[in-house]
């Protein structure tokens, strides 16, 4: 599925993927400025959490209070090695039947063997975005 959105109707792009995602492990692949955070903002915020949400790339996990606990954000940039996410206890974290984004998750792509939504950011112009959304089941 696919939509274009721009940032003033991102409220718009967060129901679409609250409504067609199947999972609640939703992977965000997009490059550099291209809205990732952005976007986790307005779904952190339609799914009730009144937290600062904030790009995790230096602490790598970041965790949200809403009203159907938490919200965990993980941005995945600037990890080298798998071992760094033991450490966190990541893995652990995706067995969890919390929300859980995670940006640039294509960069360790086979530790997602379970099911998840994938969104693809496109940067169309300034202030626009193209979003495909996929559901994998394993």
């Amino acid at each position: 599925m696919e939509i274009s959105y721009k940032l003033d109707t991102i409220d718009y792009a967060s129901k679409f993927i609250i409504n067609n995602c199947k999972s609640k492990l939703i992977l965000f692949e997009g490059g550099l400025g291209s809205g990732k955070t952005t976007l986790i903002k307005q779904i952190c915020k339609d799914l009730g959490s009144n937290n600062n949400v904030s790009s995790p790339s230096y602490p790598i996990l970041n965790i949200y209070d809403c009203k159907d606990g938490n919200i965990f954000h993980a941005d995945l940039y600037r990890v080298k090695d798998i071992s760094d996410l033991n450490e966190l206890g990541f893995l652990e974290i995706l067995d969890l039947p919390n929300w859980i984004f995670v940006e640039w998750s294509n960069k360790f792509k086979n530790i997602f063997d379970k099911n998840h939504t994938l969104l693809k950011i496109k940067s169309v112009s300034k202030n626009k975005r193209k979003l495909s959304l996929s559901n994998y089941d394993f």
